[in-house]
């Protein structure tokens, strides 16, 4: 595959482009990759240069549970974001109303089966569009994101608040 194939914003793991592709020793990208393409897109958030192949071949510094059956690690999560220069806050669930502004979220919520990461962008109305969770991206606060997740029996428990680096003006 091209280097350099620039697919944007991500917003389905199982997409045929990558879905079958290794996550840690025994997962795939389909059914255990939501974390990387949560990273991968406030990485590409943030620096539109960015594309998936090369954030994919530097995969190895993402650490996965159970060699990748059960996805990404969450202190992974936060050690990625800080490599990659963000700023990092950790948010409560409960406290996922408050009005602080980022440039970008990561969600990681439990259910009956498992857990799904998901990647929040923010839009200059104070909503974030979300990817990886619905059919297609949809924008909503915060807040909202997290109600909907309730009502489907997901049940929000890290939120990470990010902050894009600042870009030096030219």
């Amino acid at each position: 595959m091209n280097e350099s194939t620039d697919y944007g914003l991500l917003n389905s793991q199982t997409d045929e482009r990558y879905g079958a592709r290794r996550y840690g020793r025994f997962g795939t990208m389909a059914k255990n990759g939501c974390g990387i393409i949560a990273l991968y897109n406030i990485e590409r958030a943030a620096d539109d240069q960015t594309r998936f192949e090369p954030f994919y071949a530097a995969r190895k510094q993402i650490k996965t549970n159970f060699f990748g059956l059960l996805g990404t690690r969450p202190s992974s999560v936060t050690k990625n974001l800080q490599r990659m220069g963000f700023e990092v806050t950790k948010i409560r669930p409960k406290q996922a109303n408050c009005t602080e502004p980022f440039d970008g979220v990561i969600v990681l919520a439990w259910y009956w089966f498992g857990a799904h990461y998901v990647a929040g962008i923010a839009n200059r109305d104070g909503t974030y569009t979300f990817y990886n969770h619905f059919t297609k991206p949809a924008s909503m606060t915060l807040s909202a994101f997290l109600d909907n997740q309730r009502s489907i029996k997901q049940h929000p428990v890290r939120i990470w608040g990010v902050r894009f680096p600042k870009k030096e003006e030219q």
